[in-house]
């Protein structure tokens, strides 16, 4: 048996007496850089929960569901399958909306805890004629902010805007026959071309 080079046993005792180059974690928390990106997680206040960041998750972490009954939309990121790349953040909207924390920490017994998951709701417009679930009103109150006058050009914008401002009347239904006044009600597109269409041929 051929007996160890000077040189190896050199390496290993130095590596044996010097500074450990590892962390002390789990039992000294880590804390990482400024610019990690770990965890993503929603700003209730500046999200407009217009679902720019679900259409462009490519790990498929972030799920919107649409509640008709209580005209609200949930907005929920799951950490556990989330790979950090950052694209819900850069694509915000609104930019800040959804952001990446530096915690990083995932591990858990169960994908399905709430600590391992994001998640906000905003309130939904709806349609007056159909119940349909439109978009978020805090999406529609973004556009108006930065349409400015162009807002006009849109009944939803309108009516979004008098609801703010309570100027809305209230809608007697049910209606005899399809009238052209109706297309300044709050509707959905398929029932707004359905009043375009009995106007205009009836």
């Amino acid at each position: 048996m051929k007996a160890p080079k000077v040189r190896e046993l050199g390496e290993a005792i130095s590596n044996i007496l010097s500074r450990r180059f590892t962390t002390k974690f789990p039992f000294e928390p880590y804390e990482p850089p400024e610019a990690y990106r770990g965890k993503p997680v929603y700003d209730s206040e500046k999200c407009v929960g217009c679902g720019a960041c679900e259409q462009v998750c490519p790990a498929r972490a972030i799920e919107i569901s649409d509640d008709p009954q209580t005209a609200t939309r949930t907005l929920t990121v799951k950490h556990t399958d989330c790979i950090t790349c950052g694209q819900c953040e850069e694509k915000c909207i609104v930019e800040k909306g959804i952001y990446l924390t530096t915690d990083y920490l995932t591990a858990t017994s169960s994908k399905t805890e709430e600590k391992n998951m994001n998640s906000i709701q905003k309130e939904m417009l709806v349609c007056e004629s159909c119940g349909t679930l439109i978009a978020a009103l805090d999406h529609l109150r973004w556009l108006i902010e930065r349409l400015g006058p162009y807002t006009y050009g849109h009944p939803n914008l309108i009516m979004v805007r008098q609801l703010d401002t309570g100027q809305v009347l209230p809608v007697l239904r049910p209606k005899e026959i399809t009238r052209r006044e109706e297309l300044f009600e709050i509707l959905c597109p398929k029932c707004r071309h359905k009043v375009i269409v009995e106007d205009a041929f009836r």
